[in-house]
This record gives structure tokens, C-alpha cells and sequence, in this order.
């Protein structure tokens, strides 16, 4: 008997702040850590009503209402405390009751939570640069209400699984508005799968996509290779340059759209796959259905949610938040710390009609940086925009909205053919497009440097 005595001490020892009371609330046990930290001998105390010892106590409480009192906070010497507290039950009648800490010092615990929270958003991020992707809603900068309007659909559209149609100027922003689609979707914890169209040879797109099977062609993997699709499964897919898929593609894409598998090539079997798919175009579809070059079916299968993404001339009252942004990522990289813009400098950048768009005012403010050798970007480190700002609207008067958009990528390419000395590779990273495309372009522009 004496040994299970022994036992019984040794357990109540190790429950903090144990306090056992009868029907009376007259103190029966108290755990002898706790009773030396408040000040008395826990001995000495056995018999006497609770809250003449521990005026704090709730033990009266639970032995009136029979009812137990979990999770209690309350606080002593500094320290944040949790307490339960129960009635003690023979036969139906109450015969007592007990309290005893659940956790002492719970600052503590709040800070491991928020610790293993911070540990978490840093994983967090590990598996959205898994996953390939790089930005997020927050991204999206601006208050105009076309800006807003932007975000309002990226938050509708998430939270379903419908094909969505990306549509805007060269430089607007589409990619990121695929990525932020992602990022707020239900797939986020899975791959977002990139595939620019027009970087891939047409000759080899299928495979891209689709994947291949052993011995599938000359050169072929000897295990065969999964294609986009495979790598995206349960995530998204985003095709960027949708308008450049060849006419071959377009009809295995609809097909897959329509049958939710793929056929490796070689393949015998079908391969089903679960894949949202993000399609993205600054080339009116409409229109190439109208001329033939895209298919009719294919356009509609994409376009079940348009997203339109404004061009920057149309909300300019976003360049003030997109300049400082800008100014305070590119002078942090310069090692020059916060960079202001004077208001002037300011004023010129919003008189510019920016028809590279967000891309191009991304490169000007970078440049102006590169320029500048104090902390403040003034109106001449932007000289190189004063003759544009000079003939604004000259070169496209009297022109139809397809002539003047023509003549605006123009004047872009030439600008980034000049400032990479006609290096196509460089002017492609610049304008960050596909060198292929560049070449398209080039050759549709008539644009032969």
C-alpha cells in the first residue's frame, strides 16, 4: 500500500497546480510545487476552505454547478495561465472537485505557434517555387477600377474549375494574372505548369504537351518523357501565346478539352488527366477565327471565362503605385536604398501613353535608376521619353485601332532592338516574349534589322 502511496505522489507531481477539494470546497490535496510558489505549505492548508487559501479559485463554483470549467485563462506573477477544472462524481452525488494547469506560461506556446507559423509560410513559399509559381494577387498593384475590376475576377473565377481566356496588350500583366488564378484556387498546392506556345517549334509542340512513349521517334527518350498536361495533373496549365498554336495542335488540344485525356505520341492508351487550363493571347481571336487561322471550336472551349486585362494608357492612374514599386525594388538592387520621385519626373510618366504597358514603365523605371546617382529620380533621368511624349499621337493619326496598335509594337521593338544593339536574343528577354515570336513579329511588321 505504502508503495501505491508512493506512485500516486509521484503522478500528482507531474500534474502542475493539482488542487483537490471535498463537497465543502475544503482543500484535500494541493501538488506541492504549486503550493510552494503561492506562498504556503501544502500540508498545512489541508482542511481549510479553498478561497481562504487561493482566493482566485473556482472550485466553489464547479462544486455548486456540478459543471466543468475547461480552457480557463487567467493570469499570475506575469504569467499566462490554462486551467480545467472538474466536478469529482460517486454514484450521481458530487463529492468534490479538481483543477489542475494545463499549460503555464503560454506566451511561450503563442510564441512556438507563431514561430512554426512563420516556419510554415516559409515552406509555404518553398512549394510555390516547386510548383513554378511566382506571384500572387498582392502583385496585381493598383486602385484604378480596372485594376480592381482585374482582381474582383481572379477571385470569382478561382473558385471554379471553368477554362479561363486571358486577353490583353503585350506587357499588361497576363502571365501574372494566371499565376495569381492559381495561387487562389483550390489547386494551389499542385503544379502550375507553364508552356509558351510561340517558343516551342511547331514540329515539336505535340510532344511538349502530350509527351511521348518509348521509341516514339529518332532521339527519343528511352523511358519516353511526360508532357505538360502529365506534369500539370490535379494544378493548372497556362498556355501563353495561344494564337501561335498550329492548326494540327489546336485539334488535339480541343480534344482533350472535350475528353479530359491525352495520347502520348506512340502511346496506346489514353491517359486521363485533371487539369485546369489558363490559355493566354495579346492577339484577337475573334478575329483569327474570322480569317481561319484559329479554330472556331477551340476558341469557344477557351473562352467559357474572359479575362480582359486593360492596357496601362487606361489606367494611369495606377502608375503612381507601380513607379514607387518599381523604384523601391530596383534602388534596394542598386544598393542606393528608398528612391522618391520628384513630382515633376512624376508628371511626365503619367502624360506617356506607355504602349509596351507595364512591361515598358517596369524598364523605364530601371533605367532611370541605372541613371541616377542620388536618391531621387528627377524629370532628366527620364530624357529619352521627352521626344515620344513630344509626338504623341502624330505617327497615329487617322489610323484604325489595328493600324495604331501595329505601329505602337513597331516603335517597342525597334526601342528594344536599338537598346540591345540589334541583339534578337536580348530584345527578346527584354520584351520578355519568345524569340520566335520576336522573329513573327519582326517579319509581319516588316521590321527587318
Amino acid at each position: 500500500m505504502a508503495k501505491h502511496s508512493e506512485i500516486m505522489k509521484q503522478v500528482f507531481a507531474h500534474m502542475a497546480g493539482m488542487v483537490v477539494v471535498d463537497q465543502q470546497s475544503r482543500i484535500v490535496f494541493v501538488e506541492e510545487t504549486y503550493a510552494a510558489s503561492r506562498g504556503f505549505d501544502h500540508q498545512q492548508v489541508i482542511g481549510r476552505y479553498v478561497k481562504d487559501v487561493i482566493p482566485t479559485s473556482k472550485l466553489p463554483v464547479v462544486i455548486e454547478s456540478g459543471k466543468p470549467i475547461l480552457g480557463d485563462v487567467f493570469y499570475y506573477e506575469g504569467k499566462t495561465v490554462i486551467c480545467n477544472r472538474y466536478p469529482l462524481i460517486k454514484d450521481g452525488v458530487i463529492i468534490g472537485a479538481i483543477s489542475y494547469q494545463v499549460f503555464e506560461g503560454v506566451d511561450k506556446l503563442f510564441e512556438s505557434i507563431q514561430e512554426l507559423r512563420t516556419q510554415l509560410d516559409y515552406y509555404k513559399e518553398k512549394i510555390k517555387k516547386y510548383a513554378g509559381v511566382r506571384y500572387s494577387i498582392g502583385d496585381i498593384i493598383g486602385s484604378n477600377p480596372a485594376t480592381v475590376a482585374i482582381r474582383t475576377a481572379i477571385l470569382k473565377t478561382a473558385c471554379t474549375n471553368a477554362t479561363v481566356l486571358i486577353q490583353g496588350e503585350t506587357g499588361t500583366g497576363k502571365e501574372l494574372v494566371a499565376h495569381a488564378l492559381h495561387q487562389e484556387s483550390r489547386r494551389s498546392p499542385y503544379p502550375f505548369v507553364k508552356l509558351n506556345c510561340a517558343a516551342i517549334p511547331q514540329e515539336l509542340i505535340e510532344s511538349e504537351l502530350f509527351g511521348y512513349d518509348e521509341g516514339a521517334f529518332t532521339g527519343a527518350r528511352r523511358a519516353g518523357k511526360k508532357g505538360k498536361f502529365e506534369l500539370a495533373d490535379k494544378g493548372t496549365l497556362f498556355l501563353d501565346e495561344i494564337s501561335q498554336l498550329s492548326m494540327s495542335a489546336q485539334a488535339k488540344l480541343l480534344r482533350v478539352l472535350q475528353e479530359k485525356e491525352i495520347e502520348r505520341i506512340g502511346g496506346a492508351e489514353p491517359i486521363p488527366v485533371n487539369v485546369r487550363i489558363v490559355a493566354a493571347t495579346n492577339d484577337d481571336l475573334e478575329d483569327m477565327v474570322k480569317q481561319g487561322t484559329f479554330r472556331a471550336d477551340l476558341y469557344y472551349r477557351l473562352n467559357v471565362i474572359p479575362i480582359k486585362v486593360a492596357p496601362l494608357r487606361e489606367r494611369k492612374s495606377d502608375i503612381p503605385l507601380l513607379v514607387n514599386k518599381f523604384a523601391e525594388k530596383y534602388g534596394e538592387q542598386a544598393g542606393l536604398g528608398t528612391v522618391a520621385v520628384d513630382p515633376d519626373a512624376m508628371a511626365l510618366l503619367m502624360e506617356y501613353e506607355w504602349p509596351g504597358n507595364i512591361r515598358e514603365l517596369d524598364h523605364a523605371v530601371e533605367r532611370a535608376i541605372n541613371l541616377c546617382s542620388s536618391t531621387i529620380l528627377q524629370p532628366v533621368h527620364f530624357e529619352w521619353l521627352m521626344p515620344k511624349i513630344r509626338n504623341k499621337g502624330k505617327s497615329t493619326a487617322g489610323m484604325s485601332i489595328q493600324d495604331a496598335r501595329a505601329a505602337s509594337e513597331k516603335e517597342i521593338i525597334l526601342n528594344a532592338l536599338q537598346a540591345t544593339k540589334g541583339n534578337k536574343k536580348k530584345a527578346a528577354e527584354l520584351l520578355g516574349i519568345a524569340r520566335p515570336l520576336l522573329y513573327q513579329k519582326m517579319h509581319r511588321l516588316g521590321i527587318t534589322s
